[in-house]
């Protein structure tokens, strides 16, 4: 009987020590002399185990990528007790020989950005530096961006420096990525239950266009359109434009019961609006819990830029929820000024609307300018009036993707 507890408490010890390792090999270590972050006895199979066992929640950029030969993890980043879920590291795995970095270096951080997709980059470069009186190269981090092309294919534009130091311009780097397949991570999610169902709102453009976010229609396999002229019926839509990096989509109704949305009330202005200006906006937030009605909210432009400094996007008090995305942003005259596509998730009552000037190149590029409504018949109302008014030109988009 001894023995056997005997027995028992070593491979407790043995199975304690193994986790201690795996922890281990994840945490990420300071700064060691070459300036570089780095994990401590990580490797591919280390890598391959986290995404496999996590690949029911792991993110679109989750990972493992190559590029010129160089094999990387992109995983949530560790610091030796917690995932952070909006920033990763970039480890490398594999790499050719005389090759300046190691195996474990950690070569750049990526954090989400503003919109689905897009993402900021903290990107370590060798760069020259002459300042001792002699050409050095020293790694210094550089601000980059990266875009998710697809599930397979990832960019960065990342600085590019000539051998004095001086940027001369962007590189742009491609990685493909080499696991989990799309078939492995679309296949695990839809076993834990993957939302194959998701809703936002969008709003009219003549001749039965509407516009919403890029992020509310992705993947969507059928599109369908509620509340037109008060009436919940659904309307089948299709996509007929879009820009991904400005999270704008163009739909228009492809359904034969279609027959008009009417006179639209509002115009889209081409004034930048000014720090301080009342604004409202109208949308379908949280409708499993907040019902089906046209929610209102109201607030100021708290600045004229946006999610670090981004001059794409106005900065709204107006308080917005999942749901509201796509849905317009009208200034205190009731014309659109913006088009509302997220909210800060550390602050509270900080959103932000996407410029209309960007749906106008939008509209420029993949139709024509007729389509845009200007003229404006609620200026003078009251707000209960211009809502009365222009709340039937706002719908709900109800996207799936099953097939």
């Amino acid at each position: 009987m001894i023995a056997k507890y005997k027995y028992t408490l070593y491979f407790l010890l043995v199975a304690l020590q193994m986790q201690l390792f795996y922890f281990k090999a994840l945490a990420q270590e300071s700064i060691k002399g070459r300036s570089i972050y780095y994990t401590q006895n990580y490797n591919e199979n280390l890598a391959r185990r986290y995404f496999q066992d996590n690949l029911s929640i792991l993110d679109p950029i989750e990972g493992i990528w190559m590029r010129d030969g160089v094999t990387y993890a992109i995983e949530k980043d560790f610091n030796g007790y917690s995932r952070n879920p909006n920033r990763y590291r970039a480890v490398i795995l594999d790499l050719p020989k005389n090759y300046a970095w190691d195996v474990g270096d950690i070569q750049f951080f990526i954090e989400k950005g503003v919109s689905p997709g897009l993402y900021n980059v903290n990107f370590y470069c060798f760069v020259a530096d002459r300042s001792s009186g002699t050409r050095e190269y020293v790694i210094k981090p550089m601000k980059a961006f990266a875009e998710l092309n697809n599930y397979a294919s990832l960019s960065l534009a990342i600085p590019n420096h000539d051998d004095y130091g001086n940027r001369i311009g962007t590189e742009l780097n491609k990685y493909i990525r080499m696991f989990p397949s799309e078939t492995q991570y679309i296949s695990e999610r839809s076993k834990v239950g993957q939302p194959t169902e998701w809703t936002g709102t969008g709003f009219a453009l003549k001749d039965g266009y509407i516009v919403t976010n890029y992020h509310v229609v992705e993947g969507a396999k059928n599109i369908s359109i509620q509340g037109i002229k008060g009436d919940f019926n659904p309307y089948n839509a299709v996509i007929v434009g879009s820009d991904k990096i400005n999270d704008l989509a163009l739909l228009k109704i492809s359904d034969s019961s279609f027959v008009g949305f009417g006179a639209i009330p509002y115009s889209l202005s081409s004034n930048i609006s000014e720090v301080g200006e009342e604004i409202f906006v109208l949308g379908y937030p949280l409708t499993s819990t907040m019902g089906d009605e046209i929610k209102l909210t109201t607030g100021v432009i708290s600045s004229k830029t946006g999610y670090q400094g981004d001059v794409a996007l106005y900065q709204i008090s107006a308080p917005i929820q999942p749901g509201n995305s796509g849905g317009p942003l009208f200034d205190n005259k009731g014309n659109v000024i913006g088009i509302v596509n997220a909210k800060h998730e550390g602050a509270e009552n900080v959103g932000y609307a996407i410029k209309v000037s960007y749906l106008r190149n939008l509209i420029e590029s993949c139709s024509n300018a007729s389509i845009i409504p200007n003229a404006n018949t609620v200026s003078t109302l009251p707000l209960p009036g211009k809502v009365k008014s222009e709340k039937n030109f706002v719908f709900f988009i109800k996207c799936t993707s099953d097939i």
